[in-house]
């Protein structure tokens, strides 16, 4: 059986090929040992002693292990006694689209893989984030960049990780061919051990949602857009929907249409960070049949709009956080109501709108406190049978997802959509410090698991 000992690993520039260890770590005579940091593995002369102060290294070994550009590093090893193997790490590699600057992160994401990276020190986790375009394949190494203990960001080359944790938040640069083939012989090589890979797709998720019990009556009325006869009837059933990009995220190209009671079509499309155009079709039919072909192409969704009581004349919803950690079961990381900027469709954080928590909002509903809290009960278990259902019917190895919920004017709880790359926030707008942290603990916690670094 292997055993997990946390510990201090030492660099030696001084000697060579030699592996020092507390005698009491490995057990038995042995005079040599493999080490395996990532895929790199090496040979290693063993010296047990009685008073080691953690490993030490030679640095020959530590350079061939390709471990980061540091003289001590507060990490695990693994010992597998059958193998003559002992296992350092475990080496969690972020992947994203990497932007820098002078060696530096740049970027939106640059604070949240800061925050992944401080919370791998705290448990003892190997971090590195890298471009899926800087692989050296035949060589089994990765260009990446790596948080020092000086908080600053280094490059170095590092070997093909343990984990693999996808934070590639872009469409676009997720479906470059090349990015894609990376992807793919990175999921090949390390599955189960690589998770949240790509992104979903709207109807795709309304129909494995809509298969299950556990999800099926929380489901507004959806359909796929095909002609603008369908889209009209759908629109005169209804009379509000909205309209949403299958593969769209970050509430781009969503479209709010409303049946006016002369029988005009309202509407309002969100064209981009700001750019909200409205305007006034005559009718449903001649609405749809002007932008026909860009609904077809785009593969559109229609949905019904769920009766949620506008909050100051805003839309808003709820926004659960599903993570597993260690135990790999899901569990509510956070929750919390986000409410959209004046004019807008859509309530997301990206688009302009803001946090806030779950109590302050539901209380404005006036539905008294024990109903609250039934509430708020209803809407972790809708959020846990959704993590559960969408994970059993993709097949795929997920970590986390966004869960967004509305609350009707009965208080009744609606599955609006689910959100594969949820937006972590760096700082407290949404919560409380210890929340955050979790945030962030957590996937690096589930990565340590799944790596089979956990007690």
């Amino acid at each position: 059986m292997a055993q997990v000992t946390r510990l201090m690993v030492h660099r030696a520039d001084g000697l060579q090929g030699i592996l020092t260890v507390p005698d009491t770590l490995l057990g038995g005579r042995r005079s040599e040992v493999t080490l395996r940091h990532g895929h790199h593995e090496t040979i290693a002369r063993l010296v047990p002693m009685k008073e080691a102060n953690g490993v030490h290294l030679a640095g020959d070994i530590w350079k061939r292990l390709s471990l980061p550009d540091e003289n001590v590093l507060d990490v695990h090893v693994l010992w597998d006694e059958a193998e003559n193997l002992l296992r350092i790490g475990p080496l969690l590699a972020i992947m994203a689209r990497v932007r820098r600057k002078k060696g530096q992160l740049t970027g939106a994401q640059a604070p949240v893989f800061e925050r992944l990276s401080e919370a791998g020190r705290t448990l003892g986790v190997l971090t590195y984030v890298f471009s899926p375009l800087e692989i050296q394949w035949t060589k089994g190494t990765v260009r990446g960049v790596y948080w020092n203990d000086e908080r600053k960001w280094i490059m170095g080359t590092f070997p093909l990780p343990d984990v693999v944790y996808d934070q590639v938040v872009s469409r676009r640069f997720e479906d470059r061919p090349d990015v894609k083939e990376s992807r793919n012989k990175l999921i090949r090589l390390l599955y189960p051990r690589y998770f949240n890979a790509g992104f979903f797709d709207k109807w795709t998720m309304f129909q494995w949602l809509s298969a299950d019990d556990r999800t099926r009556r929380q489901l507004p009325a959806t359909t796929l857009y095909r002609a603008p006869g369908q889209g009209t009837q759908f629109l005169v059933e209804w009379g509000d929907i909205y309209m949403k990009p299958a593969r769209g995220s970050l509430g781009q190209g969503l479209v709010r249409v409303q049946l006016a009671v002369n029988g005009q079509a309202l509407y309002r499309w969100r064209k981009g960070p700001g750019r909200t155009e409205t305007g006034v079709a005559k009718d449903p039919r001649a609405w749809f049949e002007q932008h026909h072909r860009f609904l077809r192409r785009r593969r559109y969704i229609l949905q019904r709009t769920i009766p949620i009581p506008s909050l100051e004349g805003r839309v808003w919803d709820v926004r659960a956080l599903m993570q597993k950690d260690e135990s790999r079961a899901w569990k509510r990381t956070k929750m919390f109501v986000r409410i959209s900027h004046p004019g807008e469709v859509a309530s997301n954080l990206a688009a302009g709108g803001r946090a806030e928590r779950v109590e302050k909002v539901l209380s404005h509903m006036a539905l008294g406190l024990s109903a609250e809290r039934g509430l708020v009960r209803r809407l972790t278990r809708t959020a846990h049978n959704v993590a559960q259902v969408v994970e059993e019917s993709s097949g795929l190895q997920l970590g986390e997802m966004g869960v967004d919920l509305g609350v009707d004017d009965r208080g009744g709880v609606w599955i609006i959509e689910v959100n594969a790359k949820p937006w972590k926030s760096p700082d407290t707008d949404e919560g409380d410090e210890r929340l955050l942290e979790r945030s962030f603990l957590r996937p690096v916690a589930y990565a340590k698991s799944l790596a089979g670094f956990s007690p």
